[in-house]
This record gives structure tokens, C-alpha cells and sequence, in this order.
């Protein structure tokens, strides 16, 4: 898949491929219509944030809209490290 790749605290986001995220069990992937360039957003991709991991490279974004497979429509918040709502 295409994303906004951070490769380190405090960098700029590059657009490139990115391995596709595989769920887990209890897990369920979205397909992402819509993200928020928030501060929330901006402040974990750069590392700042409390609940930042600081796992890189890693997908840009922290929350967005999207549907999952069998169509519904969701809101998400914090996605899986490394994955990301510009992903």
C-alpha cells in the first residue's frame, strides 16, 4: 500500500509503499476513507505526544473514518503500530 512513511522523530512524512497490515485476533482492518490532520496527529507521528510509541518507520495519522469488510462504517483512533490513518 501507498502511506505517509515518518522514518524518524521529528521528520517529514515520505509517500511510499508500506506493508499491508495483517490483523490479528479480535483485530478488524479498515479501509481508510477519510483521516485527520489534527494536532493529535502531528504530535504522534513527531514523537511528542505521551501516547506516541516511537516505533519507525512507521504510517503517518492517528484517527480517521473508514468501512470494514463487511461495509460498516467506523471511526478509529490509535491504530496498531506501525500502521496509520495516512496509510
Amino acid at each position: 500500500m501507498k502511506a505517509a512513511i515518518i522514518t524518524a522523530a521529528g521528520k517529514t512524512p515520505v509517500y511510499r509503499d508500506f506493508a499491508e497490515p495483517v490483523a490479528q485476533s479480535g483485530e478488524e482492518l479498515i479501509t481508510v476513507r477519510a483521516s485527520a490532520l489534527s494536532q493529535f496527529s502531528k504530535s504522534r507521528s513527531s514523537g511528542s505526544h505521551y501516547s506516541s510509541d516511537g516505533v519507525f518507520p512507521a504510517a503517518a495519522g492517528a484517527e480517521g473514518v473508514g468501512r470494514t469488510v463487511d461495509g460498516r462504517r467506523v471511526y478509529f483512533v490509535s491504530p496498531q503500530a506501525p500502521y496509520g490513518a495516512f496509510g
